[in-house]
C-alpha cells in the first residue's frame, strides 16, 4: 500500500478561496445534487457512476477508468466504487469543510 503523506502546512485565505472557486467552477458544469450509482452496493447493469442534478431518465452522469499499472478496474469491483464514492460525495463534503474552515476562524460563510 501507498504511503500517505499528510499536509500539515496551515490553509491560507487564498487556498481556501481557490478550493471555493474550483468548487464553484465545477458546479457551473454538474449542479448538485451529485448522487453515486454503485454496482457493489445495488446493481445498475452496467457500471459505476455520479449522477448530477436533474431527471433520473435522462444521462447527466460521470464515469471513471481507473488504471493500477496495467490493471483496469472495472464494475463491479469494490476499489473502483472507492473512488466513485469518494468523488460522488465530494461537492457535499468540500461545501460542509469551506464553511466549516470559515467558521473556525471566526468567519462568514461565502
Amino acid at each position: 500500500m501507498a504511503k500517505i503523506t499528510i499536509v500539515t502546512q496551515p490553509l491560507s485565505e487564498e487556498d481556501l478561496a481557490g478550493i471555493e472557486h474550483r468548487l464553484h467552477q465545477v458546479l457551473t458544469v454538474a449542479p448538485p445534487p451529485w448522487s453515486c450509482g454503485l454496482e457493489t452496493r445495488a446493481g445498475t447493469g452496467g457500471e459505476s457512476f455520479v449522477q448530477f442534478l436533474g431527471d433520473p431518465d435522462v444521462d447527466n452522469e460521470m464515469y471513471f477508468t481507473v488504471l493500477l499499472g496495467s490493471e483496469r478496474l472495472t464494475s463491479p469491483d469494490p476499489r473502483l466504487d472507492l473512488v466513485v464514492d469518494f468523488v460522488g460525495n465530494a461537492v457535499a463534503d468540500m461545501q460542509r469543510l469551506i464553511a466549516e474552515v470559515r467558521r473556525s476562524r471566526g468567519g462568514t460563510e461565502r
